[in-house]
């Protein structure tokens, strides 16, 4: 009895459980629209929907999106950008083409109104598929690339292995979406499949036309046939107008039920966003309302999910010696020691790149982010300009800047602050009086003439050499000047030593006295 009545304890709880989170579990009702960034998958319409980023397919928010789904028109994403790279590798985009047999669908298809023989261009036959989600056009497509539809099925499969999409989760039975069980998708594979499209700027061009006149044989200029989008998103009169949308694409079939595709650009950032399924909460619902609200909600999560910087913003996030140098003759009394920070101005103030706040958040993510950046930058310096003395603001250079749209930004680069001059030495005083009055002798100084330093070489070795010789001349000559005066010395002491001898011996003398008498007496004839 005790076990029976626990158990039934257990399963009473259990219920509750599950009937209060039913009770409590967020709707689409719920959504504030004060507080977007709280998105969660209740407050979603749609059964699978997902945003990402197109250009490295971040998944910024998802809901069930990997569900088999039913895509309806939204499969014509995938029949006009295989139908544009077609024509752009034939040359033909704008080239005239014959409308095919064999486009007939039923009456209660959306269609373009094509005829069979009818000549209009390529390009126009693309718009007119995509404005009027024409599946008449979609047929015409297939058979002008392929020669049959189901040749032009077979290379949408093809893409879809290129794009590393699994035939588990999408394939491709008819080229329009018209319903087929074998014919089926998911949120996250057309979310891939969009963002392929959006790097191709005719399919842009195609998707967020709000309007496009063709011209044909039977629709002839200068009046055509006007055709015109019925995606809110896009149109400016519309309550459901959202500035940052830039086109999509809508489904429907009851089987799919209203569908959206759609992208978004804010800041050079582009999502793509997938509403397919959207619950019946309302069945009379024919405006795709349900779908563009959430597609709606979504972007606007997705880009919260970013911190947009500035030029001058990422410029801050980046090492320091990224815009600086140092002014060569700055004062010695510089309080930065000379180094002076630039600025660079004239990049439009609007451009913003987008980065996940959590990559912000982590160093390492951070630092190549900051070196993507930097890479992006080149900077021309006017050198003549880079010397003191710098006013804040003087203009030393131009910076060129590659954004992330791959248009490139030209600015100024100036000086953040002022740099005082250096006082000129001697050598700079010496060059400025032979500049402005004698610069002609500038050929004779080293500074400015390699080539005057022979000179003063074979100078200073001449006066060198002058100087020995007369050094090694003159001790020659002091040399014998010695030499003279020590033989007249011996010669005076012998005379003198004579005189004294003669002095002290008197015979000697006498003697001496005799023979000269002798020797100048005069000769015998």
């Amino acid at each position: 009895m005790q076990r029976s009545l626990r158990g039934f304890t257990a399963a009473f709880m259990i219920l509750a459980i599950l009937i209060s989170q039913a009770c409590f579990a967020a709707t689409p009702a719920d959504y504030s629209v004060q507080t977007p960034e709280k998105l969660v998958a209740g407050h979603l319409y749609g059964s699978s929907c997902i945003v990402i980023n197109a250009d490295d397919g971040t998944v910024l928010f998802e809901k069930d999106a990997d569900a088999r789904r039913y895509p309806a028109s939204t499969t014509k994403i995938m029949t006009c950008i295989l139908g544009i790279e077609w024509a752009e590798s034939q040359g033909i985009l704008d080239s005239l083409v014959t409308i095919p047999g064999n486009i007939a669908v039923s009456s209660d298809s959306s269609k373009m109104g094509i005829t069979t023989g009818d000549r209009m261009t390529f390009s126009d036959l693309l718009y007119g598929m995509m404005l009027s989600s024409g599946n008449d056009a979609a047929l015409a497509v297939a058979m002008l690339v392929s020669g049959s539809t189901q040749r032009f099925v077979i290379l949408m499969n093809d893409k879809l292995d290129a794009l590393g999409i699994s035939s588990s989760t999408t394939h491709f039975v008819n080229v329009h979406g018209l319903h087929e069980v074998n014919h089926y998708t998911t949120a996250r594979d057309l979310a891939k499949i969009m963002a392929y499209a959006m790097k191709n700027e005719t399919f842009r061009s195609i998707i967020g036309a709000t309007e496009h006149t063709v011209v044909s044989d039977f629709w002839p200029a200068p009046e055509g046939k006007v055709f015109t989008t019925k995606y809110d998103l896009i149109n400016p009169s519309s309550v459901l107008y959202y500035a940052p949308c830039i086109g999509g694409k809508t489904g429907y079939t009851k089987a799919a039920g209203r569908s959206f595709v759609g992208a978004a650009e804010q800041s050079g950032l582009t999502l793509v966003s997938v509403c397919l399924n959207p619950k019946k909460i309302d069945e009379a619902d024919k405006s795709w309302v349900e779908a563009y609200t959430d597609t709606i909600r979504m972007f606007k999560y997705g880009f919260l999910q970013y911190d947009f910087k500035s030029f001058k913003d990422m410029c801050a996030l980046c090492d320091s010696s990224l815009l600086s140098l140092r002014v060569p003759n700055a004062s010695n009394d510089d309080p930065n020691g000379g180094y002076l920070e630039l600025s660079v101005t004239d990049i439009p103030g609007s451009y913003a790149e987008g980065y996940l706040k959590s990559e912000l958040d982590d160093p390492t993510r951070l630092d190549e982010i900051t070196k993507d950046f930097s890479g992006r930058i080149r900077i021309e310096l006017n050198n003549n300009e880079v010397k003191a003395p710098l006013l804040a603001g003087d203009v030393i250079g131009k910076a060129y800047f590659t954004g992330r749209d791959s248009a490139v930004y030209e600015g100024h680069v100036v000086a953040s602050r002022d740099v005082a001059e250096q006082p000129p030495t001697m050598d700079e005083v010496m060059d400025e009086w032979l500049e402005n009055n004698a610069p002609w002798l500038k050929v004779l100084s080293p500074r400015h003439n390699r080539a005057a330093w022979f000179i003063y070489i074979a100078l200073l070795g001449g006066i060198v050499f002058l100087i020995v010789w007369s050094t090694r001349k003159r001790r020659r000559r002091n040399k014998a000047r010695r030499a003279a005066y020590e033989r007249r010395k011996r010669e005076y002491m012998r005379r003198m030593q004579r005189e004294e001898y003669l002095r002290r011996h008197p015979e000697a003398r006498k003697a001496q006295a005799e023979k000269k008498t002798v020797s100048k007496a005069p000769k015998k004839q």
